[in-house]
């Protein structure tokens, strides 16, 4: 995963963006002006989940979950792509089962870490790469470099206020023709108990003082809208958490579960509890997914460029 930081421009006239869902306005830039980026705060001091052995599990145990809720690796209609691009890919395992997929295609992830130094340093097919690219400076492609750009679950990592320059920033580098897809969530559980309630909020208080929205998936469709982008189609996933939702629900219950154990230095210290106390919610809330069959919204949002 990794994060944007805002790019300004010449002579540049702020506005605001009403996000779909929420009501919230989002300061802006005018996209019509020439960009610039400027460096700003490091990823991994705003990176929520840090990048160790045990969430490079779960980021691929993670990935994993979604291809089997999805039944696929992606859901835009993107034909045949010649250049693809996975912005914050992470473990890289999107990135070498889409070269894979399409061994016609050159397939490039970018991450501040490169796949090879975080557990996966195999053999690669040889249609893909990593290049280590810090995305706070910005995305080092020309306009028009890529046929499809998908980026997935920074809600963890990318506060909201850089949302739409960060979408507009994709749609440049995105062909005539091509497609961006997000994937995001929303993390505000579906059927919740009071413990479930409480762990939200504790959440929620410390992704806020990062500037994070912890229900970004409920908006990403109107960030593709203001990007100039067409087509665009956003579904709803809902998923299970808890072994009353099967094979499904037991594996995002596991995956949701391993990061509650790494968020809980940061939560107990943003919210000055104890850990026996986060302990003591988080197993809780484990025990009312199963009794009020709790569901987490995932959201799969396309659009594309056709200017």
């Amino acid at each position: 995963m990794g994060l944007f930081n805002w790019f300004r421009r010449k002579r540049s006239v702020s506005r605001e963006v009403i996000v779909a869902g929420a009501g919230q306005r989002v300061a802006v830039q005018q996209k019509q002006e020439p960009q610039k980026f400027r460096g700003g705060q490091p990823l991994s001091d705003l990176y929520m989940l840090p990048k160790d052995l045990q969430e490079v599990n779960r980021l691929d145990f993670q990935h994993y979950m979604l291809r089997y809720a999805l039944k696929s690796l992606y859901l835009a209609p993107i034909g045949q792509p010649a250049h693809i691009l996975d912005v914050a890919c992470g473990t890289g395992r999107w990135v070498l089962e889409m070269a894979t997929a399409f061994p016609q295609a050159h397939v490039t992830g970018i991450d501040l870490t490169p796949p090879s130094t975080v557990g996966i340093a195999h053999a690669f097919p040889t249609n893909c790469a990593f290049q280590r690219v810090d995305v706070l400076e910005g995305l080092p492609f020309s306009p028009q470099s890529f046929d499809f750009v998908h980026q997935r679950l920074l809600v963890m990592a990318l506060p909201l206020v850089h949302w739409p320059t960060v979408v507009y920033e994709l749609a440049r580098i995105t062909a005539l023709g091509g497609w961006v897809e997000l994937v995001e969530l929303d993390l505000m559980f579906n059927n919740r108990g009071r413990a479930t309630e409480l762990l939200l909020h504790w959440i929620a208080a410390a992704s806020q003082q990062r500037g994070m929205d912890i229900s970004i998936g409920l908006k990403i469709g109107s960030f593709l809208q203001y990007a100039g982008l067409a087509n665009i189609e956003v579904k709803k996933v809902p998923i299970p958490l808890g072994n009353w939702g099967g094979r499904l629900g037991n594996m995002l219950i596991t995956d949701f579960y391993a990061a509650t154990r790494t968020l809980q230095p940061l939560v107990t210290a943003k919210n000055g509890i104890s850990v026996e106390e986060y302990d003591r919610v988080v197993n809780a809330w484990m025990r009312e997914c199963e009794e009020y069959h709790t569901t987490c919204d995932f959201y799969v949002a396309y659009g594309r460029k056709v200017v």
